[in-house]
């Protein structure tokens, strides 16, 4: 009985954590719009938005961070389990090759909103690392 019960509540939490992450790339689909991704898809525990571009550059990279990505967070309008459960985002080129990788983005975005433009650029920044597929 209680391996019953056991299975029953580690297929449900999976399950919860499962749904909450499909929810990120349909929330990450709706506010990255204006930077028309051609994918925006999950693995793991790790989020991929593929943009439209041979390079991406710093500003590029900094205007998805905080203006797709953590802005929502800061104005509450996005679901209570948004990135949660995400480890990484990775923002890359079209030839999904090279980009950035944005580590711990929940916690990073909560923090950035507390600062000031520089310190939350620097925080981010911190927290991002460069993204290259090895050969």
């Amino acid at each position: 009985m209680r391996l019953h019960l056991a299975l029953i509540s580690s297929a449900l939490i999976f399950s919860s954590v499962a749904a909450a992450q499909a929810s990120d790339v349909i929330t990450l689909k709706n506010k990255l719009k204006p930077w028309q991704p051609t994918e925006v898809s999950l693995k793991g525990d790790q989020l991929t938005i593929v943009i439209p571009a041979a390079n991406v550059d710093d500003e590029t990279y900094k205007a998805i961070a905080s203006g797709g990505i953590c802005s929502p967070i800061w104005t509450k309008d996005v679901p209570t389990n948004y990135l949660k459960n995400i480890k990484a985002i990775n923002v890359i080129n079209k030839f999904k090759a090279s980009g950035y990788s944005f580590e711990n983005p929940l916690s990073t975005c909560n923090e950035m909103g507390k600062l000031m433009d520089k310190p939350a650029a620097a925080l981010l920044l911190g927290n991002t690392h460069v993204f290259t597929v090895s050969k």
